[in-house]
């Protein structure tokens, strides 16, 4: 039997999985994240042998946080991972000896939700991530859009007022304020700010960081669920000019802090609502959490690998 590897490369960790032909995960693989972008081959190649058990590759999908050139298999360039024009694909074809596809993580994210998750049957997806930064991709007809190539880098349209600089060097882009590193600075300041209140409690043993703060709210701290309300609403504002350039027929949001769910989705909607354009005559498009959760980035990178394998055949 031949193994479908999908492999995630994020800004924090390196995500493996073998999956079936349905996209179910049968057995994962994860590490740190290669500090350097030009062992970003190597660091895949040392999965696909646990992965493998012994059978030969019948397709290896990669998605990495950034732009990469789909065309080419280039990983490009990106804020949370290390690299300059890295040819991913030829150095990883050359190492694991089978055919390999490259592509954004975002984009390998949203075609697993639009294949076999929460965008199933919509015609125009957009799909958006919410954790180290935002990360975006459209699948529209069945088909990721790409645009010249990079298309789907919703996280540095310049939407918010500038105030602070942005991992990729700019200021006033939307993710500065909508998310986790906005979520981590908001909760910084309240708890210099109020440095009793409940929030400073919860994390009193935890760092100030993204998952520690979700966690706190799903437990039902106030201060916390304040927090991502605040970040949800900046998001809201933002998603609201998407969809006026788009006009999707659903939008899928995931990622790490997308992940928990209604406290986050609920101030999305209402940001949403209120600032779009013509809301009276133009109702909201369909506005979900994703349901393949950490994996859905490796299980599209896999599942994108098998269409393209098949239809080059």
């Amino acid at each position: 039997m031949s193994a479908i590897i999908g492999v995630d490369i994020g800004g924090t960790k390196l995500l493996a999985v073998r999956i079936d032909s349905a996209g179910s995960v049968a057995q994962e693989y994860r590490t740190d994240k290669p500090d350097d972008g030009s062992m970003m081959a190597t660091a895949i190649a040392n999965a696909v042998p646990e992965l493998c058990g012994g059978d030969p590759i019948g397709a290896l999908g990669v998605g990495v946080a950034g732009l990469v050139d789909h065309k080419t298999g280039t990983f490009v360039w990106g804020p949370h991972v290390d690299g300059v024009n890295v040819s991913l694909r030829d150095e990883l074809e050359s190492v694991v000896g089978s055919r390999v596809t490259v592509d954004n993580d975002a984009n390998v994210t949203a075609f697993a939700e639009h294949r076999i998750g929460a965008g199933r049957g919509s015609s125009a997806m957009l799909m958006l991530t919410l954790g180290t930064g935002i990360g975006g991709a459209m699948v529209f007809g069945g088909e990721i859009y790409r645009g010249r190539g990079f298309a789907g880098e919703f996280g540095h349209a310049r939407l918010a007022r500038g105030d602070h600089q942005c991992e990729c060097g700019q200021r006033g882009c939307w993710e500065t304020e909508a998310a986790g590193p906005a979520l981590e600075r908001l909760a910084r300041e309240l708890i210099e700010s109020d440095p009793h209140g409940s929030l400073a409690g919860a994390l009193e043993t935890r760092p100030v960081a993204g998952p520690a703060i979700s966690a706190a709210a799903v437990a039902g701290d106030p201060q916390a669920i304040a927090l991502i309300a605040q970040v949800g609403e900046a998001f809201g504002h933002g998603l609201a000019s998407v969809i006026t350039m788009f006009d999707p027929d659903r939008i899928v949001i995931g990622g790490g802090l997308g992940s928990i769910g209604e406290l986050l989705l609920d101030p999305i909607r209402r940001s949403t609502g209120a600032a779009r354009y013509a809301g009276a005559h133009n109702p909201l498009p369909t506005i979900v959490g994703a349901e393949l959760g950490e994996h859905a980035g490796a299980i599209g990178a896999g599942l994108l690998a098998v269409e393209e394998r098949a239809a080059d055949e």
